[in-house]
C-alpha cells in the first residue's frame, strides 16, 4: 500500500517538474517575470504543459491521499483536503490571472489558498507524525519558501517560480515521508 501511495506522489511531483521544464524550454522569460507558475498559463504555447503541470499533481495527489486516508489519523480530514487541493488546482488552471481583473482575484485567491492549505496539510502531517525531524525539516523548508514566496509576489521583477518550486519540492517531500510513517507496506484483507 506504502508503495502505491507514495508511487503516486512521485508521479505528481514528475509531472509538474516535467511540464515546468517544458513551458521554461518554450518561454525561458518566466524564470524572470515574477508571475510565478502561473506565467505560463497565460500564452498560447505553454498552456497545455502548464495545465498538465497544475492537473498532473492536483489527480497524483488527490489519488495518493484518497488512498492514504483510511490509515490517517483523521481520515474524513485527509479526503476532505484531497479533494480541496485538487479542485484548487482545477480553478487556477481554469483561471488565467491575464483574461480580466476577476479571473485574476480568483487566480490569485485560489493559488493562495492552495499554498495555505499545502502548509496546513504538512503541519498536521507534523503532528501524526509524532514530531518526526526530517517531516520538521520539510515543514520548515515549505513555511520559508512560502515565505520567499511571499516576498516577491508583488515586486513586478524577481523569483516568485523559483519560490513556489520550493515549496512545492519540500511539500511534496513532506507527503511522501509521512505516508511512508503512516500507512502500512501491505493490507491484510479478511473475508
Amino acid at each position: 500500500m506504502t508503495r502505491k501511495v507514495v508511487g503516486n506522489l512521485i508521479l505528481g511531483q514528475a509531472v509538474l517538474y516535467v511540464g515546468l521544464l517544458m513551458c521554461v524550454a518554450l518561454k525561458p522569460d518566466g524564470l524572470g517575470a515574477n508571475d510565478g507558475i502561473s506565467y505560463y498559463g497565460i500564452f498560447r504555447q505553454t498552456v497545455v504543459p502548464y495545465a498538465i503541470a497544475i492537473l498532473g499533481p492536483g489527480y497524483f495527489i488527490w489519488t495518493a491521499l484518497r488512498t492514504a486516508a483510511p490509515f490517517a489519523p483523521a481520515p474524513v480530514y485527509v479526503r476532505r483536503m484531497a479533494n480541496c487541493l485538487a479542485a484548487m488546482s482545477v480553478l487556477v488552471v481554469l483561471t488565467p490571472y491575464s483574461a480580466n481583473l476577476v479571473f485574476d482575484w480568483v487566480h490569485t485567491l485560489a493559488g493562495t489558498f492552495l499554498f495555505v492549505l499545502q502548509l496546513v496539510l504538512g503541519l498536521r502531517m507534523l503532528g501524526w507524525s509524532g514530531g518526526d525531524g526530517w517531516t520538521a525539516g520539510l515543514l520548515l523548508a515549505q513555511f520559508l519558501s512560502g515565505v520567499f514566496c511571499a516576498i516577491y509576489v508583488l515586486p513586478k521583477h524577481g523569483f516568485l517560480l523559483q519560490g513556489q518550486v520550493a515549496f512545492q519540492i519540500a511539500f511534496g517531500a513532506l507527503l511522501v515521508r509521512t505516508t511512508r510513517l503512516f500507512v502500512p507496506d501491505t493490507v491484510v484483507q479478511t473475508t
